[in-house]
């Protein structure tokens, strides 16, 4: 599929160049939602076709790649797509039953029921194993009876009000990163991964060797072998092809704005 799809995460081509490779337009457009949603990446569309073209024709690719998907960023579809996306990263507000104070009396209140029921289930026990574990309950009843006092009323009232306030604080700082990463107009996503491909591909080493190890093909540098996948997707693309890409790449940016 190469360096086009890699535009916005790992590329989509023109709809004829999509035909020519064998590339469905729902494969290629699920490809986009797949980038949108998590990132640049290898969504998994086939490169065979395109690594038999030559240089020159891979760049061709890869600008109509990008025209392709800027056509598609700006239909319907992509902007029903992207909203069904940024629904779901959408975080989640926590959710409190009652006051502070109803919570922790419910907490008190839990705690004598289990208490109760523990007595009535002494009744079926041999009276044997009765005695010790009515001894123990009576030992726990006392213990928390030693520990409700005022003072530990409120501090177990503080810490229900400060861990309410820090999910709050969580939820709030969830919030504001999805608004920063799932913007309500598309563009501002795109952008993010449009500058994610040219982070990606601004220092692909072109002339790397590779080796063969167990049927693989390796980076003979082990630091290029650790490149995450989208550096090593434009190298094997090919510089013609990265850099009609990160061309093609830099011009949609300054027509966003970016």
């Amino acid at each position: 599929m190469g360096v086009a799809v890699a535009a916005i995460g790992s590329g989509v081509l023109a709809a004829d160049v999509l035909s020519q490779i064998g590339v469905t337009p729902a494969a290629a457009k699920e490809a986009v939602g797949s980038i949108i949603n998590a990132g640049i990446m290898n969504p998994g569309l086939s490169s065979t076709a395109f690594k038999l073209l030559p240089p020159s024709a891979r760049a061709d690719a890869a600008t109509a790649g990008v025209a392709w998907l800027k056509a598609y960023a700006a239909s319907p579809e992509f902007k029903e797509q992207y909203a069904k996306i940024r629904a779901n990263h959408r975080p989640q507000a926590p959710t409190f039953e009652g006051t502070p104070e109803e919570e922790l009396k419910k907490a008190a209140d839990e705690q004598a029921q289990q208490a109760e029921e523990s007595k009535k289930a002494l009744a079926s026990l041999p009276p044997d194993q009765r005695k010790q574990i009515e001894d123990a309950i009576k030992q726990a009843q006392d213990t928390v009876a030693k520990m409700d006092t005022p003072e530990v009323r409120k501090s177990r009232l503080e810490a229900i009000k400060a861990k309410r306030d820090e999910e709050t604080r969580e939820y709030q700082k969830a919030l504001s990163d999805w608004q920063r990463d799932f913007p309500e107009n598309p563009n501002g996503a795109i952008a993010r991964r449009l500058r994610e491909f040219l982070a990606a591909s601004a220092d692909v080493d072109f002339n790397a060797k590779l080796r063969p190890e167990d049927g693989r093909m390796l980076f003979e540098n082990s630091t290029y072998q650790n490149k995450p996948a989208p550096w090593k997707l434009c190298y094997r693309a090919g510089k013609e092809a990265t850099a009609a890409a990160r061309a093609a790449v830099q011009a949609w940016l300054t027509e966003l704005g970016q």
